[in-house]
């Protein structure tokens, strides 16, 4: 028999081209490592103007992570304390968020019980400098980098305080900041709670599982509105955890598979359901991904609660963190992820680029067919399609410029400066007095209003001048039209604008929570969510096999 001498030839045959493309692949890296090194030392010795290094070598490793997708990043060691937040939603800080608007840098929200909190400074209040440098000029970043910190390290802040416009030098003490990724909870209607949860960091699960039991206590709960509009994801294990609650132990929830075996895994639940019999809606929009996507997904499949919403943004890839030399970390593209009909929803192909350098999007007409446990068909590839689709929350060029220049946000500045307190937020009252109120406060504020229309018609009438045509009189024409459109948009937006001066007041007293539950007032989704809750008859035939 020669078929064993052939068989051991193949092998070697086979064994002797890996080793060589390893080698020739190792050949490569240490190569560009050389090149790299031989550059930045050239650069170091002969360029014109000193450099720094390790800017330098962090545009370039930016620019290398930019091929291969927007999940793979480097972590230089001050930045370190970004990592920690996405994992676990703390960090070493003074508990607020800021933004700038007309080149000053105001206060956005500060966090009950800590120090910024503490020490007086409210929502609208304007930063002014941070351990006596001026931070005007800074970049959000740069000004973030300034107040965040080692836990028990000082900080002085100069700020001005919105009311009284007094200048106020304080030094403050930084702390554990601990975010919640449970915002809001409650009884939405008899028996019927609601979570929103923002995103999936380590405390994920015991919020909800905090917020359940709360509910449960208080009320006969049998159905949950899950709300994962706008929730980026976070870790993987909590989706898993989540679910745990919901299925019984031992249904595989999502797989992962990467290049190595540590990165191909399959993630089962573990425990008997809290809670098998809970009817369950999940909200989702454009902006639920990754971990939002596993959870939508995995009730979807296995027909155990009912998705309603737009389709998921389509994130089927799992990073994980590593770390490098001198304390920096990269978090790595490491596996694409398939949830329990085994389907992938990653929306765009990294791997391959268009002319335009752009990943390329799978076309619907590609989408392979999957189903879930009962045989409802279900798409891969450009995340998950609601049971239920929703109409997308539209925002007009008005809406877009009063949100995106702060006005209503000031206007509630100025509405607190007048209002010491409110006993109830439920009592606010936001009628037709507040909402012309409004009006005049952003005519006498800078406010610029300009549609895409405008922004045509100004360079129409810049090119007709270069061309020697006289057309002002018809501009004008034009301009005054656009114009009573513009106003009409302010009557068009009248209720919406209310609701958001609302939402935007309560925060100021009762902070993220507050925002939500007014927010829930007028919100359409959860109506639809209720709805359909209500209607034990069409939400179990939304689960049946239509086959």
């Amino acid at each position: 028999m020669r078929i064993f001498p052939i068989l051991i030839l193949l092998l070697l045959f086979l064994n002797t081209n890996i080793l060589i493309a390893q080698e020739s692949h190792d050949f490569e890296i240490s190569k560009n490592l050389d090149i790299y090194t031989s550059l930045i030392q050239q650069l170091d010795l002969h360029y014109v103007d000193e450099i720094e290094p390790g800017t330098l070598s962090k545009a370039a490793i930016d620019a290398m992570l930019k091929q291969i997708d927007p999940y793979t990043v480097y972590y230089p060691e001050s930045e370190i304390e970004d990592v920690r937040f996405m994992q676990t939603g703390k960090y070493g800080g003074v508990g607020t968020t800021v933004h700038r608007k007309n080149n000053e840098v105001v206060v956005g929200a500060t966090y009950p019980g800590f120090p910024f909190y503490r020490a007086g400074i409210r929502a609208g209040d304007i930063l002014l400098k941070v351990d006596g440098e001026n931070i005007s000029g800074k970049s959000m970043n740069q000004i973030a980098d300034k107040m965040r910190g080692a836990s028990g390290t000082e900080v002085t802040v100069l700020y001005r305080k919105s009311k009284s416009k007094e200048e106020v030098s304080v030094v403050l003490k930084r702390e554990e900041i601990q975010m919640k990724d449970v915002p809001y909870f409650g009884i939405l209607q008899d028996s019927i709670g609601y979570i929103k949860l923002s995103s999936f960091r380590k405390t994920a699960t015991q919020e909800i599982i905090e917020a359940l039991d709360s509910m449960s206590r208080s009320n006969g709960l049998n159905s949950l509105v899950l709300d994962l509009r706008g929730n980026g994801g976070g870790l993987l294990i909590e989706s898993v955890k989540i679910m745990d609650l919901f299925v019984g132990a031992k249904e595989l929830i999502v797989s992962t598979k990467g290049k190595t075996k540590a990165e191909s895994h399959n993630y089962s639940t573990r425990a008997k359901a809290f809670y098998p019999n809970m009817k369950v809606v999940v909200l989702v929009d454009n902006n639920s991904a990754s971990a939002s996507e596993i959870v939508s997904g995995s009730f979807q499949d296995l027909d155990r609660g009912v998705i309603m919403g737009q389709k998921t943004f389509g994130k089927g890839l799992v990073q994980k963190v590593f770390t490098l030399s001198y304390r920096s970390q990269a978090k790595i593209t490491v596996a694409k992820y398939y949830i329990p009909s085994g389907r992938c929803i990653q929306s765009l192909d990294y791997q391959h680029k268009d002319a335009k350098g752009h990943a390329i999007k799978t076309p619907d007409s590609l989408m392979a067919v999957f189903k879930t446990r009962n045989g409802r068909k279900v798409k891969d590839a450009g995340g998950v399609i609601p049971d239920v689709v929703l109409e997308q929350k539209k925002y007009d060029e008005l809406m877009f410029a009063l949100m995106s220049q702060y006005m209503i946000f000031d206007f509630a500045t100025n509405y607190v400066n007048t209002h010491d307190s409110v006993s109830d937020i439920d009592k606010l009252v936001i009628d037709d007095n507040v909402y012309n109120s409004f009006l005049s406060f952003v005519k006498a504020d800078s406010f610029v209003f300009k549609t895409n229309t405008e922004r045509e018609l100004n360079l129409f009438a810049d090119m007709a001048k270069d061309d020697g045509y006289d057309l002002s009189e018809n501009i004008d024409a034009i301009q005054m039209k656009i114009d009573i459109e513009k106003t009409a948009q302010y009557k068009k937006n009248k209720e919406l604008i209310k609701s958001y001066i609302y939402q935007e007041i309560a925060s100021r007293y009762a902070y993220d929570s507050g925002r939500v539950y007014i927010a829930l007032k007028n919100d359409a989704d959860v109506k639809q969510a209720i709805k359909l809750l209500n209607d034990t008859v069409k939400y179990n035939n939304i689960l049946k096999s239509v086959q």
